[in-house]
This record gives C-alpha cells, sequence and structure tokens, in this order.
C-alpha cells in the first residue's frame, strides 16, 4: 500500500490563491466532499486550521469548488452542483498498486479509458456553460450601454425640444410687437395726410359787375 501524500493548508491556500481564513471555511461547508483529515479532522479545533491535512483528491475538489464559486454560485448551489458531479472523498486513504483505480473529484477512475469520452463531454459542457454565460453577461452590458445611450439622447431631445419652444415664444412675441409698431406707423402717416389736405373750400360765385366786365371784354365792349 502506497503512502497518501497530505498537502499543508498553507501549501494548499497558496496552490488556490485564497486566504486560510476561506480555506477553514470551504472545509468546513463542504466537508461532505473533502476528506475526514481535511473536512472534519478528529479531535481538532477548527479554528486551528494547521490541524488540518489534504490529498490530492481534496485539493481537485477544493478547484472544482473555487472554479464554481467564481462563476457567480452559491455555496447551497456548488454542493448541488458537487453531489451531482457525485463528488466524494475515496473510501481509502490510499490503494495498493494496480489492485484499485485512482479516483478523481468525479468519482471516474483515471486508469479505465472508457470513462475518457464521457469526461471530455463534461468538461466541454462545463467550458460551453461558462462561455454562454460570459457572453449573456456581456450582451446585458453591452444592452446597458445601449440604453444609457439612448436615455442620453432622449434627454437631449428634450433639451432641444424645450429651446425651440422657447425661441417660438421669442419670435411670437417679436410678431405681436411689430404689428403694434406698424399699426400705429400707419395710423400716424394716415393722420398726416388728413391734415395735408385739410378742409375742402366752398367755390366763389362771380359778382354781376364782374361777369359784365369779363363779357365786355371778351365782345370788346
Amino acid at each position: 500500500m502506497t503512502d497518501t501524500q497530505y498537502y499543508w493548508p498553507n501549501e494548499v491556500a497558496n496552490q488556490l490563491q485564497i486566504s486560510p481564513s476561506t480555506l477553514r471555511r470551504w472545509s468546513g461547508e463542504f466537508a461532505d466532499y473533502l476528506s475526514g483529515a481535511a473536512g472534519r479532522p478528529l479531535g481538532d479545533d477548527e479554528d486551528k486550521a494547521s490541524h488540518r491535512r489534504y490529498t490530492e483528491q481534496d485539493l481537485e475538489t477544493l478547484t472544482t469548488i473555487k472554479g464554481l464559486l467564481a462563476e457567480g454560485l452559491t455555496y447551497i448551489q456548488v454542493g448541488q452542483r458537487l453531489e451531482a458531479l457525485h463528488v466524494r472523498p475515496s473510501e481509502a486513504e490510499g490503494v495498493v498498486e494496480g489492485q484499485g483505480p485512482q479516483v478523481t473529484t468525479l468519482g471516474l477512475p483515471l486508469r479505465d479509458p472508457s470513462f475518457a469520452p464521457a469526461i471530455s463531454v463534461l468538461a466541454g459542457t462545463l467550458q460551453t456553460v461558462n462561455d454562454g454565460q460570459q457572453l449573456l453577461l456581456g450582451s446585458q452590458q453591452a444592452n446597458h450601454e445601449l440604453l444609457m445611450v439612448v436615455l442620453q439622447d432622449n434627454l437631449s431631445l428634450k433639451e432641444e425640444n424645450t429651446k425651440l419652444k422657447d425661441r417660438m415664444l421669442v419670435l411670437e412675441r417679436d410678431l405681436v410687437e411689430l404689428r403694434r409698431v406698424e399699426d400705429r406707423r400707419r395710423e400716424s402717416l394716415e393722420e398726416r395726410l388728413r391734415r395735408l389736405e385739410g378742409p375742402a373750400r366752398p367755390r366763389k360765385e362771380p359778382k354781376e359787375n364782374e361777369r359784365s366786365g369779363c363779357l365786355g371784354q371778351i365782345l370788346g365792349l
């Protein structure tokens, strides 16, 4: 029987690039999917992370947990995903070489070639789901930016419409004032014309002697 290789908590935290406190929390939350030395160390104080030990399988499981959390899943959803993937710790800490398959975090024997297509399909499916989520997030971001542009254009149009209305009101007031000025000018001109023409003078009738004098002048009398 080969000896199982264990990792210290600080080594696991460094490999996963997480803090020791995060590692302790994950170890407690997902103890059902880790080995006993990692998830439920017998006789150890939970506050003392140095008493925990992690196997290769634990490291792979924690890596899977980190990836699922990075996708935005909650702790409950991650547990459901691990349960669906049959992620369970191996029954024994080590196996006799040549007498038992090595178990991965997906519960599938690495040395059995018949499981290779299933592992490949599962990995491709997870990658497709992740890519789809990224595309969806990108589309949502683009739609949000487009909506902001439309709102900004709408505000600009409202401002221009308000300015145009104000300008129309000013033009209407100016037009009314011009009409008043023209009316006053026309009335002033008419008044001046009436003054220049004055009242009509009566026709003067010639006197009798003036008539005869004129007739005498014409006839030579």
